[in-house]
């Protein structure tokens, strides 16, 4: 009785994951299901021993035995669709099936209580370790610190635990006896299971919402359509930068471009290729810019790049070599060839300058550009613009003493 005390508590601890798990289920995040199934069979599995009271034991060891199989397939097959792999369904549903018919023949033919048991661990052992094996492989992908190194510590640490199982009964350090009839490794085995099986889906439950919280702070910080910072994000590192400059002086340059006629493309082709040509467009100038610049999309054609560590000179140096890249990268839509061209305005950081400040300037210095025939930058006054929402008025009183230059960059000082 007290043994299937054991498991009722064991069963429980594995099914506390389980009300976390069922809403996650419609997130899209892959492996959500498997493991969901895989955590009430498993809770079954614990459930079915602590019914020996109850069960006719040919039937509980059984049902024990063959959800557990499942149980653990199943979490393998969730880790693989997590990261976006094929699951092999299939391969591991024939191995669970193969598995779980050598239980029923040692249970009801041969009565090997020693090779169910050396099978059970066996095979457990060999499905974590592939699957930790797969999430020391994939890591990387989830960039929140200690997630992944929990993650493998419970699923290794499972592995681990049915590894010295197999050692104990396999090598005949004990005589085996049933899980219900207290021993000493049996008391170890079951007191280390039943922390390590909650522990491993609670690490599953981790894992998930991690990389849930991860995908949401992905769409705050980039734009879906470009991979480009948002505009959020790019007016957010904008202040900080200029507080920076502000507390300790600094050189902080910005380039506001838009994409020349960006409007025909949509007429032309359509908007899926005005889609396209964005992500082309993005594309080409994230790699034709620093590694250390920020690139983001402020919405529709317009983008920013904040350039650090830049005086005047070497803003207009990186803005030529956007040009140059956007004119040597050709935009292939429907099987045509496509020019892409980009104006752009570049304002240099100066004392007491706001975000709305800068970019007013730089504004100004994108108008005059398009003014002055396009696909050309040109750099802003050093004067202050009031913002914005004045830029419109602002461009056309500047563009009468702006020198030319195509997609050659000119400056002009007040």
């Amino acid at each position: 009785m007290t043994t299937s005390l054991f498991f009722l508590m064991w069963g429980l601890a594995t099914a506390l994951a389980l009300p976390l798990l069922l809403p996650l289920r419609t997130r899209g995040v892959g492996g959500i299901q498997a493991f969901t199934v895989a955590n009430a069979l498993a809770a079954f599995s614990m459930l079915s021993y602590a019914s020996a009271e109850i069960v006719p034991p040919g039937l509980y060891v059984m049902l024990s035995n063959a959800t557990w199989v499942c149980a653990v397939s199943l979490v393998y097959v969730g880790v693989r669709q997590f990261f976006g792999l094929r699951p092999h369904i299939a391969r591991t549903l024939g191995i669970s099936g193969i598995c779980i018919a050598a239980f029923a023949w040692m249970l009801y033919v041969q009565g090997n209580l020693v090779g169910r048991m050396v099978l059970f661990s066996v095979f457990t052992c060999v499905v974590m370790l592939a699957t930790g094996r797969l999430m020391y492989r994939h890591r990387k992908r989830i960039h929140t610190r200690g997630v992944m190194l929990y993650v493998m510590l419970a699923v290794f640490g499972l592995a681990a635990l049915h590894a010295l199982r197999v050692v104990v009964y396999g090598f005949g350090w004990e005589a085996p006896v049933s899980m219900l009839q207290l021993s000493r490794w049996g008391l170890v085995f079951i007191v280390c299971g039943s922390v390590a099986v909650p522990a491993l889906f609670l690490a599953l439950l981790l894992l998930i919402q991690t990389s849930l919280s991860e995908q949401m702070q992905a769409a705050l910080t980039f734009d879906s359509l470009t991979h480009a910072y948002s505009r959020r994000s790019i007016l957010d590192e904008l202040d900080h930068e200029l507080h920076r400059c502000d507390r300790g002086g600094g050189k902080f340059a910005v380039l506001v471009l838009d994409i020349d006629h960006f409007k025909s493309i949509n007429d032309r082709y359509g908007h899926a290729a005005g889609d396209t040509a964005l992500r082309h467009y993005a594309q080409v100038v994230q790699n034709a810019v620093r590694g250390s610049d920020r690139f983001g999309r402020m919405g529709g054609e317009e983008f920013v790049l904040l350039m650090y560590d830049c005086d005047p000179a070497r803003a207009l140096v990186q803005a030529q070599r956007v040009c140059d890249a956007l004119r040597d990268t050709p935009l292939y839509l429907q099987g045509v060839e496509v020019p892409m061209t980009t104006s752009g305005g570049v304002a240099t950081y100066q004392m007491g300058d706001s975000a709305d400040v800068i970019l007013a300037r730089a504004d100004v210095a994108l108008y005059r550009a398009k003014e002055q025939g396009r696909d050309r930058v040109e750099m802003a006054w050093n004067g202050r613009g009031a913002g914005r929402t004045q830029v419109g008025g602002l461009a056309g009183g500047a563009a009468a003493n702006a020198p030319v230059a195509t997609c050659e960059t000119s400056e002009t000082t007040a």
